[in-house]
């Protein structure tokens, strides 16, 4: 007779159970093989009714596991679903995890890894711009979720920048993410015409044209955008270390611009960000 394990083995057994890709059952089987298990008999554990053998049993709350997980990321990702119909998401949802089985305490990291597995996956080569259509997702859940900042307002920006501009760098909220994706995906992400839901352009006859975005939370909204040209790279360095105004200014210089027209382009820039309330200001560490 099976001898009733620790409660640590007995829980490693039932989440190999209600993980296993082809069923408990097979599960089992598998575990029997091992010599974890004396028999396919798992009434030393489960209790068997009338209607179910402890098997049987077992397989429901494996079901419920999986359309649990299923729902949850479906609903961090809801265009990715809709783009792709349900039958192929509920097939990307079983490759994604077995290949990526939760980790985390919070169900809300369960997708954390889809975007960038489905860049691999199949589904990328049937459906162009997908895995960028995931990770404009993910990053509008992620801005959601991350840390509140203090936000750069006018009266603060202008009374830094009259004293010591080169000792004040602005940064992006935390709440902010830079992103390079395919311009389509931004188009994938609008709401489509009903009855359009699996309607994509072919991957293999429209070339990708990657575009720089900028994801992040005002207040409880989430919203995004396509970054102009020669703001792209300020928003990299904003992200990273910080710039401060005379490195910005520098990087908007362009030979062929007169100062006039660096200075309009500067101030439209900054007045930009802080009604988008994109940055915060601290002052410039001097890290030697």
């Amino acid at each position: 007779m099976q001898a009733f394990p620790s409660l640590e083995a007995l829980q490693r057994m039932f989440s190999h159970l209600i993980r296993a890709p082809k069923g408990v059952a097979s599960g089992v089987c598998e575990l029997v093989a091992e010599g974890v298990l004396d028999s396919p008999d798992l009434s030393f554990a489960i209790n068997e009714s009338d209607r179910m053998t402890p098997v049987e049993g077992l397989d429901v709350y494996a079901n419920m596991y999986f359309y649990r997980l299923h729902d949850c990321i479906a609903e961090n990702f809801p265009r990715t679903r809709a783009k792709t119909g349900d039958a192929n998401f509920h097939n990307l949802m079983t490759d994604y995890l077995l290949a990526h089985p939760p980790t985390h305490y919070s169900l809300r990291e369960a997708g954390a890894a889809l975007p960038e597995f489905l860049s691999q996956h199949r589904l990328a080569s049937e459906f162009a711009a997908l895995a960028d259509l995931a990770r404009l997702e993910w990053a509008r859940v992620d801005v959601f979720d991350e840390a509140d900042a203090e936000q750069l307002d006018r009266e603060t920006f202008l009374a830094a920048s009259a004293r010591h501009p080169e000792e004040f760098s602005l940064r992006l909220i935390p709440a902010a993410r830079v992103l390079s994706l395919d311009d389509r995906a931004l188009a994938l992400w609008r709401e489509p015409p009903e009855g359009e839901e699996n309607l994509l352009p072919d991957a293999a006859t429209t070339p990708r044209s990657p575009r720089c975005v900028v994801v992040w939370r005002k207040g409880f909204s989430v919203f995004h955008r396509l970054a102009e040209e020669d703001e792209e790279a300020c928003l990299a360095e904003l992200a990273a270390n910080g710039i401060t105004l005379p490195e910005l200014a520098e990087r908007l210089l362009k030979p062929d611009a007169s100062a006039e027209r660096t200075s309009e382009r500067f101030a439209a820039l900054l007045e930009l960000w802080l009604n988008n309330e994109l940055v915060t200001g601290a002052p410039v560490v001097d890290e030697a």
